[in-house]
């Protein structure tokens, strides 16, 4: 005779499994839109990517405070200085404390093109990690805490070419509401907040 309460605990155990993999991608869509919210300058939608609470810990040095407040810090700072940037998410490693509670650390390539004071450009690439907590509110993750870690970094006089013969003609990124992306990917997921 089968015992019941094997299969129902087996039962339960995939469901939390297959819960654990619904929260853990839901995760690492939050920290795409991050990238992409930091990228087209989308500082909007950025907002939406905390918690009320948030704290951005240590942001390299150069902010350390409320999450809100990173983000006015971070909408007047690349309003000034930063011609393009790009964040390229590679290992991402979640681990979930709870139903509602997580940490991870998401390693990150980094590329900016920057004005100088002089009016020329700087290119700066880096890698760094954030260390991230996050918190589920409303069936909705979001991030609790980040601090970054910069790994390396090299800046220096800008390569770029944009009248090179193989991309002359090519659509190229911008930040704010005139990237392509605004106008060829017709979902709401894509259309830009602010």
């Amino acid at each position: 005779m089968p015992d019941h309460n094997v299969s129902v605990h087996q039962d339960m155990g995939q469901a939390t499994d297959l819960q654990s993999l619904l929260d853990k991608e839901s995760i690492r869509d939050l920290v795409l839109s991050y990238s992409r919210a930091v990228d087209r300058q989308d500082f909007a939608f950025l907002r939406t990517l905390y918690t009320e609470d948030a704290i951005e810990d240590d942001h390299g040095g150069a902010y350390s405070g409320s999450a809100e407040g990173y983000v006015d810090w971070l909408e007047d700072i690349m309003g000034q200085v930063v011609d393009n940037s790009v964040h390229l998410v590679h290992n991402h490693l979640i681990v979930l404390e709870s139903r509602d509670r997580a940490m991870g650390e998401v390693y990150v390539s980094g590329h900016s093109r920057l004005a100088q004071e002089d009016g020329s450009r700087e290119d700066l690439t880096h890698g760094m990690r954030y260390l991230d907590y996050y918190a589920k509110s409303g069936g909705t993750w979001r991030f609790a805490r980040r601090t970054i870690i910069v790994d390396w970094l090299t800046a220096g006089p800008t390569q770029w070419a944009p009248d090179r013969p193989d991309t002359r003609d090519a659509q190229f990124g911008t930040p704010g509401p005139a990237d392509p992306s605004y106008r060829i990917l017709k979902h709401p997921y894509f259309a830009r907040r602010g």
